[in-house]
């Protein structure tokens, strides 16, 4: 007996190839309940939720009181050796834009005389505010030394893994504090002559000359003040 021969074009192999693609999509859907009947009480956490920001409250607040910029340049030379014997120095270099703040705090104490009609106003410690912010797509970076084609890259990246370091550091030095000192100052008598006119027993009082100090400034006057203090902010 002859074998038929099924003919793809004929009514016959339609309905089958239909009934073979039924029963592919059930299959699937059944595959996927069976999938999220599984894993029903577990969820995954994606990277991006795991970045939602932290908002912290900072009791008192701070006052931003100067703005340092400038490009900076960190270098750092290390002896390479192999076997405990020298072959020479890498030389990395990191010039990097970068911006320092400074800040007052708000909460603390601050300490304010009124004598011979002028007021002395003592605020807190200037304090830089961490970490100094840099400008990384213009941040520039170079090796050199004899095996620098080799032993540049991991320098540089243990140079630029310190730059957090050297420039909190820097924004906390004397020099730069100092440096940064008399714009401080006039945005504290900004400040303290605008809350001076918001106080009802120092409104007439308020265009009174002010004399405005830093805790952290070596100055006689933090110790020799007459007392009491009149106010405090």
């Amino acid at each position: 007996m002859d074998a038929d021969v099924v003919n793809p074009g004929s009514a016959g192999a339609a309905k089958l190839l239909g009934v073979l693609a039924a029963f592919a999509i059930a299959a699937s859907l059944l595959a996927n309940g069976y999938f999220l009947w599984r894993h029903r009480g577990t969820s995954e956490v994606s990277p991006a939720t795991l970045e939602v920001p932290i908002v912290v409250h900072v009791k008192g607040g701070l006052l931003e009181v100067s703005t340092l910029r400038g490009v900076e340049t960190f270098q750092a030379t290390t002896d390479e050796t192999v076997l405990g014997l020298p072959i020479g120095k890498t030389v990395s270099r990191i010039r990097v834009p970068a911006v320092y703040r400074y800040h007052v705090e708000l909460a603390p104490e601050w300490k304010i005389l009124l004598k011979d009609k002028t007021f002395i106003v003592i605020a807190p410690a200037v304090k830089p505010s961490l970490p100094v912010a840099i400008d990384t797509s213009r941040l520039e970076s170079e090796s050199s030394g004899e095996w620098s084609l080799l032993t540049g890259t991991p320098r540089l990246a243990e140079l630029q893994r310190s730059l957090t370091r050297s420039l909190a550091e820097k924004a906390d030095s004397p020099a730069y504090v100092q440096l940064q000192r008399d714009v401080a100052r006039q945005t504290l008598k900004e400040f303290v002559g605008k809350w001076l006119v918001t106080q009802e027993r120092w409104k007439k009082a308020s265009s009174y000359p002010i004399h405005e100090f830093f805790a952290d400034e070596p100055i006689k006057a933090l110790g020799t003040l007459p007392q009491p203090f009149l106010g405090s902010l």
